[in-house]
């Protein structure tokens, strides 16, 4: 059953709109996939300032414009409004200016492409209305969308009517994990991290997967069964933003199973490599793929040796544990899944995304002064004949000084001398390439050895991380 999760996180993003919002008259757009949250941010935001808030819906135009009406009207208190017929926005626009003369107050249009599906001329009725009736008037405009590529091609582009006019813009990415992780202060570091490792961060998952929810049943709720909240849910979101999902599809499965370069796509799916190439790059900009680089390349865009990944866990939780068994479970028969999960879930999944949550601890840990280095790039590392990998590495701007680390999630025991001595085998490797050194990290999340404390203490070159935290 979904929980209603109070409001939490978001702290920059709601600095960010602050900001604008006191720097007087602004624009602002916010864009992000589904269900990340941009809806209960615009409403956090604006609970305790003067604001009217339009939710757009797909119906016709001039339906959404009597709804704006009557919006309109209780804001401005002006109920002539609601009862008048108009066939045009602006004027709409106008009465909210007029009501406000000038006094500081938020006007935020969410689902604003439903408003351009209805009428491709709405970005150029909103440059009109920004121009001439709003941008001065102390009011902070947010046009907020979840098609992301329309957002885009609409608002953003070039090619928009409503291009340079933006303040700000704003992409909603998911919640980081020590977001998460400040929310339930009560759960165990092991339970949150595997809630993270399901959802990804995005807060409509958490309600389902919450730390203090029973895990297995809200896998055989929300995602196995199939009247699930989640069982097509990557169907959905691949169905809003491309044409012939069913190929976007393959390739996600693909690269999940471990073709992660375009000659394997190609190989697998019987298709030459020019052929899979237009398919990477919206997946990448809709946040599903990334291409990975080992951190120290030269030119990453270049690079040879790039990899294909899966970028969001739940959707790589999607392709591993439901989308190989979709036959069986249509006939409600979850065993085959679970089953695959009880072989390597704990075993390989979770660690695998302890390793994203650690690099996002090297980052907050670097900012903040913690580890005495300051990266340009953050990433692993691995050579073209997989026999060196490294899990959380940087380098800084100069190329002078490199941070190299490895992630162990255990079951039970502390990381000891045996990891250590094994990644400063593997450091050696990189010593003569950097004039400032190397700095060494292992990160856990059982704490370490009373020996490797020690040796931590006597060297400034190691670095221990224990649940996010240097020892």
């Amino acid at each position: 059953m979904a929980r209603s999760i109070p409001f939490f996180g978001r702290e920059k993003e709601l600095a960010a709109l602050d900001a604008e919002y006191q720097s007087g008259s602004s624009f602002v757009v916010i864009y992000g996939r589904r269900r990340v949250g941009k809806t209960a941010l615009i409403k956090q935001f604006i609970q305790d300032k003067p604001s009217l808030y339009f939710l757009a819906s797909k119906e016709d135009e001039v339906l959404n414009r009597r709804r704006f009406a009557q919006e309109t009207a209780t804001f401005a208190e002006n109920r002539l409004l609601a009862d008048a017929s108009f066939d045009d926005w602006r004027p709409l626009f106008g009465a909210i200016a007029d009501a406000m003369s000038g006094r500081p107050y938020v006007l935020a249009i969410d689902e604003f492409p439903y408003l351009i599906g209805a009428n491709k001329a709405m970005p150029s009725i909103m440059q009109y209305v920004w121009d001439e009736l709003l941008s001065n008037t102390g009011c902070t405009l947010i046009l907020c969308g979840s098609s992301v590529s329309m957002m885009r091609d609409q608002v953003l582009s070039r090619t928009s009517p409503l291009y340079g006019r933006r303040t700000s813009q704003m992409r909603l990415r998911p919640l980081a994990f020590q977001e998460l992780r400040g929310a339930f202060p009560r759960a165990s570091y092991e339970s949150v991290v595997r809630s993270y490792a399901i959802t990804n961060g995005v807060p409509k998952y958490l309600e389902l997967f919450s730390p203090d929810q029973d895990f297995e049943e809200s896998i055989r709720r929300n995602v196995l069964s199939t009247y699930g909240f989640l069982y097509e849910e990557p169907e959905f979101l691949l169905g809003e933003e491309t044409r012939g999902t069913a190929s976007y599809l393959s390739i996600l499965s693909g690269v999940a199973a471990g073709s992660r370069k375009t000659s394997e796509l190609a190989k697998l799916l019987g298709r030459k490599a020019q052929e899979i190439t237009p398919y990477l790059k919206p997946l990448m900009s809709l946040g599903f793929l990334e291409r990975r680089v080992p951190f120290n390349e030269r030119y990453p865009e270049r690079s040879k040796n790039g990899l294909y990944e899966v970028s969001d866990s739940f959707l790589r939780f999607w392709l591993t544990y439901v989308h190989p068994f979709r036959g069986e479970l249509e006939m409600g028969n979850m065993r085959p899944s679970l089953e695959a999960m009880g072989r390597s879930f704990q075993s390989k999944f979770v660690p695998f995304e302890f390793e994203r949550i650690c690099a996002e601890d090297l980052a907050r840990l670097c900012l903040e002064g913690r580890v005495g280095i300051t990266p340009s790039r953050i990433g692993g590392y691995w050579n073209r004949t997989g026999s060196l990998e490294l899990d959380v590495c940087a380098q800084d701007g100069g190329g002078a000084k490199a941070f190299l680390g490895e992630c162990k999630y255990y079951a039970g025991k502390p990381v000891g001398m045996d990891e250590y001595r094994r990644l400063a085998a593997k450091a050696e490797t990189f010593a003569a390439s950097y004039d400032d050194g190397v700095l060494l990290g292992l990160f856990s999340h059982t704490g370490f050895s009373d020996e490797l404390k020690d040796l931590a203490g006597e060297r400034d070159d190691l670095v221990l991380v224990d649940k996010g935290e240097v020892v």
